[in-house]
Formats: C-alpha cells, sequence, structure tokens
C-alpha cells in the first residue's frame, strides 16, 4: 500500500558500540507544518504522530487565550491556556467553569478543534514518530466519533491511503472554517461518474479528501461500531 508520508528523517543508526557491532532504531521521526488561523476562526486539527500527549507539549506555538475543545462522545470540554505553569499546582489551563485542570490530552487518530485566542495566524510544527499501524474506534448506536488518521498521509478518503471501513450511509463531515460539509458514502463507484458519495443535497461528488494532520466526524449510518485499522 503506497502511502505518501512527511517525513524529517530515518533515525536508523542509534550508535555504534564497537567496531563490530552496532545498534540500531527502527523508529521513523517526522513533522507536519500545520497553519492555525487566526481572527477568531476554529481549526480541526489532530496530532499525526506518536510521542507526548499532552496538548500544550503538542501545541507548541500555544498562545494565552487559546482554547482547545474535546469531544467526549456528546458535547465538547473545552480548556483555555492560561499560561505555562501559572495557575494553582502549577497547572497552565482552566476549564469551562475557570477551574485550574492539568494539560488535557490529545492521543494520535483523535481529532480536535483549535481556537486561536489571540486572533494571530499561527503555524505549529508536529513533531513525533510515525506510527506504521494503529486502530482507532469508531462508534456506533448513532453517536458521532471526532477522529483523524494515525499516520501523516492525505488523498481521498475512501482510499487504500485510509483504510476507513465505510458501509453505505456512513457520513462524514468536514470543518471547511465557518461550517461542515458532509459526505455520505453509498458504496464504492455506484453513483454518477463512479463517484461514491452524495452531497448534502443528494447530489453525486467526488470522494472528500484530507490533508495531513486534518479531524473530522465520523457517522455510522448502520448504527454498527467499527474499528478503523491503519497500517502501512
Amino acid at each position: 500500500m503506497k502511502k505518501t508520508l512527511l517525513m524529517a528523517a530515518a533515525t536508523l543508526a542509534a550508535g555504534v558500540i564497537s567496531i563490530q557491532a552496532q545498534v540500531y532504531s527502527q523508529n521513523i521521526v517526522g513533522y507536519v507544518n500545520t497553519v492555525l488561523p487566526g481572527s477568531g476562526a476554529y481549526s480541526m486539527i489532530c496530532s499525526p504522530f506518536a510521542g507526548t500527549t499532552n496538548l500544550d507539549a503538542v501545541v507548541t506555538s500555544i498562545q494565552p487565550g487559546d482554547i482547545v475543545y474535546l469531544w467526549t462522545g456528546a458535547n465538547y470540554s473545552s480548556y483555555t491556556y492560561i499560561g505555562a505553569g501559572v495557575g494553582d499546582n502549577g497547572y497552565s489551563f482552566v476549564d469551562v467553569n475557570s477551574a485550574w485542570v492539568p494539560s488535557p490530552t490529545v492521543t494520535t487518530g483523535q481529532g480536535f478543534f483549535y481556537f486561536t485566542g489571540s486572533g494571530n495566524q499561527q503555524t505549529n510544527t508536529f513533531v513525533g514518530t510515525v506510527l506504521m499501524t494503529n486502530n482507532v474506534a469508531l462508534a456506533g448506536s448513532g453517536a458521532y466519533s471526532m477522529v483523524a488518521s494515525s499516520l501523516p498521509i492525505g488523498g481521498a478518503i475512501d482510499s487504500t491511503n485510509f483504510n476507513i471501513p465505510f458501509s453505505p450511509g456512513d457520513i462524514v463531515y468536514l470543518w471547511t472554517g465557518t461550517d461542515y460539509a458532509s459526505y455520505t458514502f453509498i458504496g464504492t463507484g455506484v453513483g454518477d461518474n463512479g463517484y461514491s458519495f452524495v452531497d448534502v443535497n443528494s447530489a453525486w461528488v467526488p470522494s472528500p479528501t484530507l490533508t495531513v494532520g486534518q479531524g473530522f466526524f465520523y457517522f455510522s449510518g448502520s448504527g454498527n461500531a467499527a474499528t478503523w485499522k491503519q497500517g502501512m
């Protein structure tokens, strides 16, 4: 399966112990630059690498007033960044009740909303280990999952790059910057022009595309939970 990865370097040779012996690491380290728009805009993003999970260590460009919204399965939990270690117990975030809380965690395969409270556009450089395999849970029973690719790749959402287990009736919601664009999967290549998706107007459309580091909502039209298995 061919994948396009944004990689900084493959850290293979870890060091020389002797002339006869070397130690190698199979980890692949990468980076992705993600633009976080200003002017009170929201971005639906993800951390495209494994490694640290504390939000303020993942989004190193974070500024006082920036807010992160994590999906709980039914609504959002919000966390506002005040400043590095300025709060009670050395905390940097407050929740919706203005209580000081530990840094929220974000994991690979999890989408989240990011709001630039300062109003200034930022570019965050995500750095970490490229996952070779990962499983992401997709909720059933009419629930929505806010997810993302575990691998730093882009392309058509129904391509083998992503390997999402689409069933007829499943819907993806992509954030446009001001609203959602929805795409319902009908069946592989069954529509006009060999399309597989219809939009909100029931028009056949090309498969939507994901960029590297983009989060999205997934709704199971069948009502069945599923596991999204990615691997190289």
